[in-house]
């Protein structure tokens, strides 16, 4: 019988000797500039890459800090616009309430002013009501009493007097002219009077009503 033997020897596998340190310290620079250039260049290649990346991160670093200080400036700068614009509407708000105010006090003056103006046109009237009366009183006649009263609600001057003559057709005269200037004119009946002296003379009581003030 033959027998076949497949199995075959293994070979003995190559291994690298292992570095050590007694062989590291043998490494000579005339060794290390035995290196192939592309391994040199591969080298060189990667400090420069770390170098840019230390570059690189210092500027972002730089940039960043930067950046954080204008940040921090910004928000002192945005608190400091806050409180100005808080104060300026704080001072806006006040200045509207004097506004409001002020035009309170216009609107105010405005009704004193027509008040004033509605009391003029009926103390005017008023005032000149005597001087009216008394200049065309005839010159043989006087007035011995004067009253006059003001209705301001019904705009209304009344005035009531006593007058006396020497001459009975001069009151009967002065009634008829005062009719014309006012609405209603009341004569009380005529009386004949003596003085101490013996002289006659005619005495009667007048009240003159008229509408005053722009009625």
């Amino acid at each position: 019988m033959i027998k076949i033997n497949l199995l075959k020897e293994k070979k003995a596998k190559k291994t690298l000797p292992q570095p050590t340190f007694v062989s590291l310290k043998e490494v000579k620079v005339s060794d290390l500039l035995k290196l192939d250039k592309a391994q040199y260049y591969l080298s060189a290649l990667l400090w420069i890459c770390v170098l840019g990346m230390g570059v690189w991160y210092w500027k972002i670093s730089k940039e960043l800090t930067q950046i954080k200080l204008e940040i921090d400036q910004l928000q002192v700068e945005k608190s400091r616009l806050e409180g100005l614009a808080k104060r300026i509407s704080e001072e806006k708000k006040e200045i509207e309430s004097e506004i409001s105010a002020l035009k309170t006090e216009m609107n105010m003056i405005e009704r004193s002013k027509d008040i004033l103006v509605g009391l003029k046109s009926l103390y005017e009237p008023f005032n000149n009501s005597f001087v009216s009366f008394s200049s065309s009183v005839p010159s043989v006649s006087w007035m011995f009493t004067y009253s006059q009263s003001l209705d301001m609600e019904n705009r209304k001057l009344k005035t009531e007097f006593d007058l006396s003559s020497f001459d009975y057709a001069s009151i009967s005269s002065y009634a008829n002219s005062l009719r014309k200037k006012n609405a209603e004119v009341f004569i009380s009946g005529i009386e004949r009077k003596v003085t101490p002296n013996g002289y006659e003379y005619y005495s009667t009581k007048l009240v003159a009503e008229k509408s005053i003030g722009g009625q």
